[in-house]
């Protein structure tokens, strides 16, 4: 079984899907307990939340792609690293500019991107789509190495934050805390994971996303434009990793070549599986359990890595739906049968 092949299984694994209620409930604890964490957290487990929010919406954004169309993106990090840089270099040339503006404007701008590439990535099907997306991810990622003169290289860009944080038009943030930051992220991040999530749970398009899943041939016999479908999904795809692109430059106060680099794509990958790919939170909550567990194992061990890989694989072998299949199939035998 090839590597491309396991990753599919995972992606068209089971849903073993907890009850409607289940899933609520789910979604308003995860949600509830990220927007209350600064109030409990220290101010390093606030950073790292912050940091996995940026990777969540990341990982929630190639899950469009991944569980909604099936197809596996090996390049996914050049709309991350677009957004990161673009966010950034706004702020460098208008410190002034509101986030109000600056993100929307910048998730707009990646997904027109988006757009333009999906024209050719989504005529592919299988390996054919992942080597090109994998294409244009190592063009992004040679494109920010070499123009250093905009990107900074290896150095990256800093200093680009203004002292004072324009969030809306009259109203400024003197010196943000971690902590604000953190809550500004969450913001920005919460309306726009909910809109996609709408979009493609209660909508006719996600409807016709999923059809031509399920069945392209079908899909097109019954008047879907099977590329448009998958065109547009691709484009909310990239929209939403610039978006959190955005939001990790203003975040972290630095961007570098690693958000743009092809071993980024593959971090979100891992990020997406083990929270589990058929639930539409999964993604996030699988970056929330990788930025922890880096942590702890780079604590542990200089070659951390190679255990979060063994870790990685185990889970998708093991258990292809992930932490939220796990957690679905507990609910099932013990929450679900009792009541």
């Amino acid at each position: 079984m090839t590597a491309l092949e396991v990753l599919t299984r995972a992606a068209n694994a089971p849903r073993a899907a907890a009850p409607r209620r289940g899933e609520m409930l789910a979604t308003v604890l995860l949600l509830g307990g990220l927007a209350a964490a600064p109030l409990v957290a220290s101010r390093a487990s606030v950073n790292d939340l912050g940091q996995a929010l940026c990777l969540g919406l990341f990982a929630i954004s190639f899950n469009i792609i991944f569980k909604y169309s099936g197809l596996l993106s090996f390049g996914h990090a050049a709309f991350y690293g677009f957004g990161a840089y673009a966010a950034a270099l706004l702020l460098q040339y208008d410190p002034g500019v509101p986030l109000i503006l600056l993100i929307p404007a910048t998730a707009l701008a990646t997904g027109f991107l988006g757009l333009l590439l999906g024209h050719v990535c989504v005529r592919r099907e299988g390996a054919y789509f992942s080597m090109t997306t994998l294409a244009i991810g190592a063009f992004f990622a040679t494109a920010a190495l070499k123009w250093s003169a905009v990107t900074g290289g290896t150095d990256g860009l800093d200093g680009f934050m203004p002292d004072t944080l324009s969030v809306l038009p009259f109203w400024p943030l003197p010196s943000p805390t971690i902590s604000q930051t953190y809550w500004l992220v969450l913001a920005f991040l919460l309306p726009a994971a909910l809109a996609a999530w709408a979009v493609l749970e209660l909508t006719p398009f996600g409807q016709a996303v999923r059809a031509v899943k399920q069945n392209e041939t079908r899909a097109i016999f019954l008047g879907h434009d099977a590329h448009l479908i998958k065109l547009a999904n691709f484009t909310l795809a990239a929209a939403l990793a610039g978006l959190a692109g955005a939001l990790w430059a203003v975040d972290n106060g630095f961007v570098s070549t690693d958000s743009i680099d092809l071993s980024f794509s593959t971090t979100v990958i891992i990020a997406a599986l083990i929270g589990g790919s058929q639930w539409y939170w999964g993604p996030l909550i699988g970056a929330i359990v990788y930025i922890a567990a880096s942590d702890w194992l780079s604590a542990l061990t200089p070659h951390w890595q190679i255990w979060l890989g063994l870790a990685f694989i185990a889970m998708v072998l093991a258990a292809p739906g992930g932490i939220a299949g796990i957690a679905a199939w507990v609910w099932r035998n013990t929450v679900a049968r009792d009541g």
